[in-house]
């Protein structure tokens, strides 16, 4: 049934699919991160994968992963006109650790969709009511959930949605040759983005975010980074430090590591 839909961009990103992982560490309906003690030693299986060094790391770790559902199916909507039943229910969490890293994903149990209307009216009014329903039946409380589970503020883990999917329409614009595909795409995520801020159980709209640029060293002479919306708390781990985009970062913390860079030490 997967052979008419390709899963290798989202498997690659973000680790999702019917296949799942090859070889997973640790896995669990995705429903029991509902359980309070279920969701608190999964996160602490999580953090001891990456050396954390407290909650902080595996809860954002963990709660951003359930928006690349999201992600994948405005892929999948906009290449297939199919939207996915990602429903926790129809999903396994993987925990899949590597030498000196580890990831995150699902596998989907039983591959099924909805297909999307073609009309652009017919096609965003379908679309409103899948994502609102998603997150009302689906993320807003897991989010909660895993924040409650390491006795953290969901904001940690809504706050850093703005610049996770600018950077996905920027890769989509950047490296899909179909401008057909790629304006669906940016359509489709418009439609998310239009959505009201109630939806997502927030006063503002997380979506909605205007990106900020700095030199990517990495990329000289101008190559731009995108400053993250909110950290993503990978420096609490350990030997651990802020990355370059972190918007904790002090200016002279990052013209330091600029020259380090482009000096290649880093």
């Amino acid at each position: 049934m997967t052979q008419d839909m390709d899963f290798t961009l989202v498997e690659s990103f973000f680790h999702i699919s019917p296949k799942g992982a090859d070889h997973p560490y640790y896995e669990l309906p995705a429903t029991d991160f509902l359980d309070q003690a279920i969701s608190h030693a999964t996160l602490v299986k999580a953090g001891e994968m990456v050396q954390a060094i407290g909650m902080q790391l595996p809860a954002s770790f963990v709660g951003t992963s359930f928006f690349h559902l999201c992600i994948t199916n405005l892929i999948f909507s906009a290449q297939y006109n199919r939207y996915l039943d990602l429903s926790l229910h129809n999903l396994i969490y993987q925990l899949e650790k590597h030498d000196d890293h580890a990831h995150l994903g699902f596998k989907i149990k039983e591959l099924r969709w909805t297909e999307v209307p073609t009309d652009e009216q017919e096609r965003k009014t379908f679309l409103e009511n899948a994502f609102s329903s998603f997150f009302n039946q689906e993320i807003n409380g897991i989010v909660e959930a895993v924040a409650s589970s390491a006795n953290l503020k969901s904001g940690m883990i809504w706050n850093q949605v703005g610049t996770l999917f600018l950077s996905v329409v920027e890769y989509i614009e950047e490296n899909i040759k179909d401008q057909t595909l790629v304006d669906r795409f940016k359509s489709d995520f418009d439609v998310l983005v239009g959505l009201p801020a109630e939806v997502f159980n927030r006063k503002r709209s997380p979506f909605i975010h205007k990106p900020r640029y700095i030199d990517n060293p990495w990329s000289p002479p101008n190559g731009k980074a995108m400053i993250r919306s909110a950290c993503c708390m990978y420096d609490c781990r350990v030997d651990g430090q802020k990355c370059y985009t972190c918007p904790r970062m002090l200016p002279e913390e990052r013209e330091e590591r600029r020259k380090l860079v482009l000096a290649g030490s880093v």
